[in-house]
């Protein structure tokens, strides 16, 4: 039976805010540290396993089950190696060494498949490493994983709801033909409005666990974050739209796999992680004042 559009977003909607509880919880409850790790762990192992499959879908060979391993030990350990202040570079190379010597003697031999192979590690390995350095590398930690879901979440929402609702110019038709440029721009505006609406609720409700950014900068990072997890979300769709296929897996019902769930976070942690540093690197306040 097929599903028309209404089914659809009611879907999508039902799965994002049933989840959102057990999210909020493992974020934010001290208790449950280790659990939001786990958690990190099987979302990358889901998304590595579901990269290879993409892979394998564009007729590219990787030792996909070997290397999906690879990428949930490189999140671990360069998530934690930011936090204790090691060298996560020096892991990635490690790593990404293991990788190439796995590729070179398990699998045909061809530029194609090392390229995916390396690629897939770093992108859902490496990328996804930030989500425990934000969480456990700043004494804002929740907060700042808290800023990362809630601009990304209502960027990817409003560029939903209004692409579906009034998009007419297409943003990257060879990419992903339903996203159009309105979607984009409303994506953009949510993103900015949710960074305000984080900074009033810091400022009502006296949030110090929260940085004391003023609400520009929270407004700019909701814009650059936006701006980020849309990449995100092409450069998945390139993948996809290269294999040949319309979702990377099933396990969200109204959202596809992991990494369709996960696209846009995946390149807004490490863009938030930098931020945040930057932001705290210098005076913000005298800063705008000077500007």
């Amino acid at each position: 039976m097929k599903m028309n559009i209404g089914d659809g977003m009611r879907l999508r909607f039902i799965t994002a805010f049933s989840l959102i509880p057990i999210l909020i919880a493992l974020v934010w409850w001290p208790l449950l540290m280790y659990a939001y790790v786990a958690m990190v762990a099987g979302f990358v192992y889901l998304g590595a396993v579901e990269f290879f499959r993409i892979a394998k879908h564009a007729n590219i060979e990787t030792a996909g089950g070997a290397l999906s391993i690879i990428a949930v030990l490189l999140a671990l350990s360069a998530g934690f190696a930011n936090v204790f202040r090691f060298y996560p570079q020096a892991i990635l190379l490690l790593l990404i060494f293991f990788v190439v010597v796995i590729q070179i003697f398990t699998v045909k031999h061809t530029i194609a498949g090392l390229s995916a192979a390396v690629f897939g590690v770093i992108y859902t390995g490496y990328c996804g490493s930030f989500f425990i350095s934000l969480q456990l590398g700043s004494e804002y930690g929740p907060a700042l994983v808290t800023i990362l879901f809630v601009t990304i979440g209502s960027s990817d929402t409003g560029a939903y709801l209004i692409g579906k609702a009034i998009g007419r110019h297409k943003l990257a038709p060879r990419l992903s033909p339903n996203k159009t440029i309105e979607g984009s721009i409303a994506a953009l505006c949510s993103g900015v409005l949710a960074g305000a609406v984080l900074w009033l609720l810091k400022e009502r409700m006296d949030w110090i666990s929260y940085p004391s950014w003023p609400i520009g900068i929270y407004m700019l990072a909701g814009f650059l974050l936006s701006i980020i997890g849309q990449l995100g979300d092409l450069t998945e769709s390139l993948l996809k739209r290269n294999a040949g296929i319309k979702d990377s897996g099933t396990i969200f019902p109204g959202h596809g796999g992991a990494l369709d769930r996960c696209d846009a976070f995946l390149f807004g942690a490490p863009a938030l992680f930098y931020l945040a540093a930057l932001f705290d690197s210098f005076n913000v306040q005298e800063f705008l004042i000077l500007m």
